[in-house]
């Protein structure tokens, strides 16, 4: 019988055996591929008839089986080494594999089988996946998505179900998906296309709050549908669920969603197709494949598309908002300009920069500016971003009394703002110039241009270049609020309605204020001389980030061999005195060492010992004397005593 890729064999008439399986494997791990491979051949009806380590290899593979093209046809540094298969595929399991030069290659291989061959089952076999995605898988149709750790009867359940053209999630993760499904669909996506980050904020906490109720209330329905659940703890939970659904609804009334616009096609469900018997034959090679985007190098010079843009800046202001809350501690052990402002004033400040960084993306986007243009204009970038945010923190027009030297003379009011801006010079040598990556920062949100992370390149979208474009712009956001703070500590430090109004109640005493700025002197005396060249020389960059805890430091790799050129002076010495450190260090602790260990060979094995000898001799004497004065009888008799 010869077997085509639309044919499949069925069983005979009146026979209630299962129909036989032909299903491939997609699994980077060979170790998991071979365990699951074994565990499915142990079944009759289950036939593993394709193995696949990449993506690149099960789409080649998927292809050839689909006639698509040959094996000839296959350029070379696409070959596989496994041969065409000959027999129908019913199914792939596949995992979500990790490829370094493709961010979230699985699910780009998820979105491009659905998109080619519409009718064959596909079952995500994965770890913990995030929840953005889970969403992404939904709408692309992936009929099946369950967690590694299943035993094999019970995969085996799965598969059967999802040839028949059953949708089977896991229970936790088909929860998360319809929440977000469900928060999508009653509340609208916020344009962020002129929403400040006040706004983006709200929205942010208010949908983070819904989603959070809405995978409560899949859980609770989970165990509801326990038919084993006792009637009192059936009654807790019934009470849980009227408590959400109370709490959701008095959300829903009382604090409505801001300025909405329609949801967009990328958030738009992809049902999955309906079929009888699926099989590679029931395929439409036409379409085109979909895979995330990455741009050319030489693509890197025009501006990104007005969506793009917006979903870049979003997504990264939107991460950066959700921290402020939680970050407005000094963590670092580090005395920071803004460590003597109150809470409320270090928090308003925060936003103000958050929301003028976004208006100078805005203008830089909306100005037309060239790539090149951007090492020229960093300067001038941060000085406006600085300028804009003094006016808007302490108000442009702003008046404070000026005492004169007598008291007899009047006082004039003095515009703070405009004593204020007079320490641009020293701002920008101090703080503005000594922020870091701020050209590449924005050549990635602007241009899609990758960031370097430790030494690799990674594109825009990957979890690398997501998490170091959010600590590039935490960084900026706590050196801005700092240059910010430097010029009032300079000219106002002690006045007293700048005290009431913006500092701290621990530092408003003139002792403490004087103190505190003593403790800010040295320490940019202590990082020009020592911190800056060590970092230079360790070729590392440190950086102030928002956690949960605070505001805390890290360091990432950067290439500063210009800058170690350029040392001289003082701070070349410093780097001098580490190299020598460096070179004199080992031999010293290698002689250390040894001298410590023939030190304990001779206090333990001969000083100790002879100690232990002469105490041993000296307890065995005592020990003589007193048994032979135990032993040694006394004579009582008188005789002896006259004798």
């Amino acid at each position: 019988m010869t077997t085509t890729l639309d044919s499949h064999p069925e069983p005979e008439q009146g026979s209630e055996a299962p129909s036989l399986l032909q299903i491939m494997v997609a699994e980077g791990d060979p170790v998991f591929r071979l365990g699951l491979k074994s565990g499915l051949t142990q079944y009759p009806h289950c036939q593993v008839v394709a193995e696949a380590s990449s993506s690149l290899e099960a789409l080649t593979i998927l292809e050839q089986l689909a006639g698509q093209r040959s094996p000839a046809d296959v350029p070379p540094e696409e070959a596989v080494p496994s041969p065409p298969v000959a027999q129908p595929l019913d199914l792939v399991i596949l995992d979500l594999m990790e490829d370094p030069t493709t961010p979230n290659a699985g699910l780009a291989l998820c979105q491009q089988l659905k998109v080619k061959y519409p009718s064959l089952p596909l079952l995500v076999l994965s770890g913990p996946i995030e929840s953005a995605i889970l969403l992404q898988l939904w709408q692309a149709g992936v009929e099946g998505c369950w967690l590694k750790g299943t035993n094999v009867p019970e995969l085996v359940q799965i598969l059967s179900q999802l040839v028949t053209g059953e949708r089977v999630w896991h229970p936790q993760l088909r929860a998360q998906v319809q929440g977000m499904l469900a928060q999508s669909t009653s509340t609208p996506s916020l344009d962020p296309q002129g929403v400040g980050p006040f706004t983006l904020l709200w929205h942010h906490l208010r949908q983070s709050g819904v989603q959070e109720m809405e995978r409560g209330l899949a859980q609770l329905e989970d165990l509801l549908q326990q038919p084993q659940l006792p009637r009192w703890q059936r009654w807790i939970l019934e009470g849980q669920r009227r408590e959400i659904r109370t709490a959701k609804a008095l959300v829903a009334g009382l604090f409505p969603e801001p300025t909405v616009a329609p949801p967009t096609d990328l958030l738009t469900t992809v049902p999955p197709p309906t079929r009888s018997r699926p099989g590679l034959g029931e395929l439409s090679p036409g379409l085109p494949p979909v895979a995330l985007s990455v741009p050319a190098s030489s693509a890197f010079d025009q501006l990104v598309s007005e969506d793009q843009f917006r979903i870049i800046k979003s997504l990264l202001l939107d991460r950066v908002l959700a921290k402020l809350p939680t970050s407005l501690q000094n963590a670092t052990h580090e005395v920071l300009e803004i460590d003597i402002l109150n809470p409320e004033k270090r928090q308003a400040l925060f936003y103000i920069i958050l929301r003028r960084f976004e208006e100078v993306l805005d203008e830089l986007r909306f100005s037309q500016v060239q790539r090149s243009q951007l090492v020229q204009q960093e300067s001038k970038i941060l000085v406006d971003l600085w300028q804009a945010t003094t006016a808007d923190f302490f108000g442009k027009y702003l008046t404070l009394p000026l005492v004169r030297s007598s008291p007899s003379q009047s006082s004039d009011p003095v515009e703070i703002y405009r004593i204020l801006i007079q320490d641009q010079v020293t701002v920008q040598a101090e703080v503005l110039h000594t922020i870091p990556q701020v050209v590449a920062l924005l050549d990635h949100l602007l241009f899609q241009a990758p960031l370097v992370v430790d030494n690799l390149v990674c594109s825009v979208g990957s979890p690398e270049a997501v998490l170091q474009a959010e600590a590039l712009l935490e960084n900026l956001v706590v050196q801005m609020a700092n240059a910010v703070v430097q010029p009032l500590l300079n000219h106002f430090a002690t006045t007293e309605v700048i005290k009431q109004n913006f500092y701290d109640r621990r530092l408003i005493s003139i002792r403490e204020i004087e103190r505190f700025r003593n403790a800010l002197s040295w320490k940019y005396r202590w990082q020009h001389y020592i911190t800056e060249p060590t970092h230079i020389f360790e070729s590392q960059t440190s950086l102030f980030v928002f956690s949960e805890a605070g505001l805390k430091k890290i360091s990432i790799y950067t290439a500063r061999e210009h800058e170690f050129k350029d040392l001289k002076g003082a701070q070349l010495a410093v780097t001098l005195i580490l190299e020598t450190r460096d070179a004199i260090a080992p031999p010293l602790r290698s002689t250390f060492r040894w001298v410590g260990r023939g030190l304990v060979y001779i206090l333990t094995q001969v000083v100790g010992r002879g100690i232990g000898l002469v105490g041993r001799g000296i307890l065995q004497g005592i020990g003589n004397a007193w048994s032979e004065r135990i032993e040694t009888p006394k004579d009582p008799s008188p005789k002896s005593k006259t004798q």
